[in-house]
């Protein structure tokens, strides 16, 4: 397939401007053609660039089609017709480019998961494998409405972490910007008033003026350095497993941090687990597509060791706490679930724990990293305060009136 840019003249007669895949220009017509466009011109894109084309597809946007696609399959519209319906209807360009490009597979005879693995940027491998599982079961008006569910838990999931978060960055940003205006133009102003008055400067006055000079002669090392080891370590991260899969480890061992990142993937990873289980997959390819769900290396292994485990004939618990990564509640619960045959309920249960478990760990991780950096801006301003007054005051007192 090949990418378009386009322009196109729609029923009121306005002009489109987009980007679109076919097989050729002909080809190109015709999809136009469906959506209700007459093509004037186009140029092809070249692959390169194409792939750096963002999608412009909205998280919301992949949930309101598994919206639609679940209400109108319930009600027994047919799939090409729910297609043409959302691609008619949507308010998004790119929606409706979206959709109308899966019609067109559709409608050549491919399944919908298939057309949708076309798009992998918006559609991932986890998300078409479970609409080919409702495909083959005969239920896929469930599987949207799993994979629905699943997208509106882990957008809601990432809000929260993000609406978290925001208030100790900008904190710690103030806070640096606060430092590096005080040791390049404020300390050194009161520093020199000092030494020129010869006082008896105590050790922490003696720390803030080195400190200071420190900053004044090589300020472009000591802001530059963090932000080029960061930028290293995420290069090395993204090139190399091995030290990747160290850095991983290393986070999951960070005092809170660590505590919340195992908390938040192995939400996920029950979520999604229960989701896929939901849509009638297997036990080991529930296992096996809830696996890519989590981000941290180790964890990954570890379900990966689970799978194994369970491939050999062991039982789902007993591999989960083989793992030695899951909490002694969740693997009760998954026991339950198993002996009980209600594995959907005791799911249910494990959802709840974990997403009060987290969104608990999230708050208290705040609450402490709030204090925490104030705490810090008020030891250092102190710190400028005692070092630079304290010789004055020494000063003043020695003094007889």
């Amino acid at each position: 397939m090949q990418s378009y840019n386009y322009t196109a003249i729609n029923q009121n007669a306005r002009t489109i401007r987009g980007n679109i895949t076919a097989a050729n220009d002909m080809d190109l017509e015709t999809r136009l053609k469906d959506i209700g466009l007459d093509l004037v011109n186009y140029r092809e894109i070249e692959e390169k660039k194409a792939a750096m084309r963002g999608s412009g597809i909205k998280t919301k946007d992949v949930i309101m089609l598994c919206v639609h696609m679940e209400q109108l399959d319930k009600a027994g519209v047919p799939i090409l017709e729910s297609l043409a319906d959302m691609r008619d209807t949507s308010d998004s360009p790119k929606v409706k480019e979206l959709v109308g490009q899966i019609y067109q597979s559709v409608k050549g005879g491919k399944m919908l998961s298939a057309a949708m693995a076309e798009h992998p940027r918006i559609f991932s491998e986890v998300f078409t494998g479970l609409v080919a599982a409702g495909e083959r079961t005969g239920h896929l008006s469930e599987s949207f409405a799993h994979i629905g569910q699943h997208l509106k838990w882990n957008d809601d999931m990432r809000r929260k972490i993000k609406k978290a978060i925001r208030y100790p960055i900008v904190l710690m940003l103030m806070m640096i910007c606060v430092l590096t205006i005080m040791m390049l133009f404020v300390v050194p102003q009161l520093s020199s008033f000092l030494l020129a008055q010869g006082f008896d400067l105590p050790f922490h006055t003696r720390a803030l003026i080195w400190l200071s000079n420190a900053f004044v002669n090589y300020w472009y090392l000591i802001l530059g350095l963090p932000v080029v080891a960061t930028i290293t370590i995420i290069i090395l991260y993204r090139s190399f497993e091995d030290i990747a899969y160290r850095v991983d480890a290393i986070m999951l061992h960070m005092p809170f941090i660590g505590k919340n990142m195992r908390k938040i993937d192995l939400a996920r990873f029950t979520q999604f687990f229960a989701v896929t289980f939901k849509s009638g997959i297997d036990v080991l390819d529930c296992l096996r597509t809830a696996q890519n769900v989590v981000s941290n290396r180790v964890l990954k292994e570890a379900v990966l060791a689970v799978r194994r485990s369970v491939s050999e004939g062991h039982s789902l618990t007993a591999s989960l706490k083989l793992s030695n990564q899951f909490p002694s509640l969740v693997i009760r619960m998954f026991k339950v679930g198993e002996e009980s045959g209600e594995m959907d309920v005791a799911l249910q249960n494990i959802n709840f724990f974990y997403e009060r478990e987290v969104n608990d760990s999230v708050e208290a991780t705040v609450e402490l990293i709030q204090p925490a950096l104030t705490i810090m801006m008020g030891a250092l301003l102190f710190w400028i305060t005692a070092a630079v007054f304290g010789p004055l005051y020494s000063s003043f007192s020695k003094m007889k009136f």
